[in-house]
């Protein structure tokens, strides 16, 4: 507390400098108090000691001794502190002083008894929706509804055999438009170009044929997660008594409103011509769109099925799905691209093969075939998975782990997590865990036969959570495995990848907990 006990004596000196030179004590009242206030909430926020009993990871190692200094040092070193609490604190819980909050990381035998609580107990949405300031960036809970939940497991995942051929047309269709036709070495900015190929084939899905290749649409639903991620990024840094003025000083966040103006403009004409066709057509119900947006106008009723509450979602959606994507595409083609010789023929022959069995028709039970793809996919994401942190919860009353010993109650309104970054490399859990084999996952699957399901790119467990785990794991993963099988074997097929000559695989950028690749990169 000795930070803030110098600021207080500050106050005091100044107060008494002001006073002496007669400012009348009137005036001085009313100019100190909103300043009084601000600062009480500033160093409430930023200096508060976190969980009382509970080991905290990160105190003392910034210049300044406190939690103040810790919450700075989580902004470039947040990733590696997670990490190392876990080093420290494998089986027990410790916090981590996060710039937006304090935040309980908890030992991975509680999640079994955690994964299966109902939203009213531990949420997953408001969690998200606290992560991103949704309140800043339109991130709210209404975008993380039951509606997008049971919309995502019952058409989306349901349905994944009729959505291969969309997905293969529109991404073939990315490659003309985005790749140049090659005949010798030619350099590309991967992921970039990556995101827009992933763009494309999620609006097919999405929004449907006429609107997939609208370029407005591909702009805003690129660029809107973008702003979303860069504009909570921002305002996390900034205590947030005072985000709600630095929010207006940010051109960032009035591009997150254009983005949904123009998003309402696009949609809106068309889900009221979808509604006008429902009212007018006799077969519209054998007829209708099978995309995204016919399931969400399906599946809300009262005031969820206003135009407006409807865009919201798909732009939540496109959010969710378009650059956690492209990002883990992108670490699969730098990885692949430091290692050609070693997996690419054997990568390429897997797609042939498969498509030769199936007369090179794309079915779902093809892409279910391509094991080794599918392990190099899983591999790549497990040395550069997107956060040191999974299983994010908000705690929405106060709850006692059944099994801890001496007991555990989880405050309300805490939040909550697992390492699931440094599971990824654990020595307890993988054999070589800082090496990377493309084909470790494979050799498991063929090893166990009937237990090969425990090794797929989609599985959840508590050995492997980069997705969750449980009733509330990411339920978009399915979808996410067959669009990028779908680019990869489409990107085996047409090219041969390599960096440079003598250039290595880049590093990947650190921020607080998340991390992604280097977007610059040829």
């Amino acid at each position: 507390m000795g930070f803030l006990f110098e600021i207080t004596g500050a106050i005091q000196g100044f107060w008494f400098i002001l006073t002496r030179n007669f400012i009348p004590a009137q005036a001085l009242l009313l100019f100190s108090l909103p300043f009084l206030w601000c600062l009480y909430f500033l160093t409430k926020q930023w200096i508060n000691q976190g969980y009382h009993g509970v080991p905290l990871v990160g105190k003392g190692t910034f210049p300044i001794s406190s939690i103040w200094g810790a919450r700075i040092q989580y902004i470039a070193q947040g990733f590696k502190m997670i990490k190392e609490g876990h080093r420290m604190y494998p089986d027990t819980t410790f916090q981590i002083p996060t710039v937006n909050q304090d935040l309980l990381v908890l030992p991975t035998r509680y999640v079994n008894e955690l994964k299966s609580l109902p939203e009213t107990t531990m949420s997953s949405s408001h969690a998200v929706a606290d992560y991103f300031l949704g309140s800043y960036t339109t991130m709210g809970i209404h975008l993380f509804g039951h509606i997008v939940w049971d919309v995502i497991r019952g058409h989306l995942t349901q349905n994944l055999g009729n959505h291969v051929r969309p997905l293969v047309d529109e991404s073939t269709f990315g490659f003309d438009q985005e790749l140049p036709a090659c005949e010798d070495w030619t350099p590309i900015n991967v992921h970039p170009t990556l995101l827009r190929i992933v763009g494309r084939a999620s609006a097919r899905i999405f929004v449907g044929p006429l609107l997939c290749r609208d370029p407005l649409w591909l702009e805003t639903s690129i660029d809107f997660a973008k702003c979303v991620f860069m504009g909570s990024s921002l305002l996390k840094t900034i205590p947030s008594v005072i985000r709600p003025v630095a929010a207006l000083f940010y051109p960032i966040m009035y591009r997150i409103r254009r983005h949904h103006r123009n998003a309402r403009k696009l949609l809106i004409p068309e889900i009221r011509r979808r509604r006008k066709q429902a009212a007018t057509v006799p077969d519209w119900k054998s007829e209708k769109p099978d995309d995204m947006l016919q399931w969400l106008e399906d599946a809300s009723t009262g005031a969820d099925a206003r135009p407006e509450r409807m865009v919201d979602r798909q732009l939540g959606m496109s959010f969710a799905a378009i650059h956690t994507t492209t990002n883990h595409l992108t670490n699969v083609v730098y990885d692949l691209a430091a290692r050609w010789d070693e997996y690419g023929p054997e990568l390429r022959a897997e797609v042939e093969e498969m498509l030769t069995e199936s007369n090179w028709l794309w079915k779902k039970s093809t892409l279910a075939k391509l094991s080794k793809l599918d392990s190099f996919m899983k591999e790549s994401q497990r040395l550069n998975p997107p956060s040191a942190l999974s299983f994010n919860r908000k705690v929405q009353t106060d709850f006692t782990v059944p099994s801890s010993t001496p007991p555990q109650t989880l405050p309300k309104n805490s939040y909550i997590a697992v390492a699931a970054g440094a599971l990824s490399s654990s020595d307890q859990i993988y054999e070589s865990p800082e090496s990377f084999d493309g084909f470790r996952f494979h050799r498991k699957r063929v090893t166990l036969g009937g237990s090969a399901q425990s090794h797929q790119f989609v599985t959840t467990g508590l050995e492997s959570m980069t997705f969750g785990h449980g009733r509330f794991a990411c339920p978009g993963r399915f979808f996410a495995s067959n669009e990028s099988k779908i680019i990869l074997a489409l990107l085996l097929l047409k090219y041969d990848i390599r960096f440079p000559s003598e250039a290595k695989r880049p590093m990947n950028m650190i921020f607080a907990d998340a991390c992604f690749p280097d977007p610059k990169i040829q």
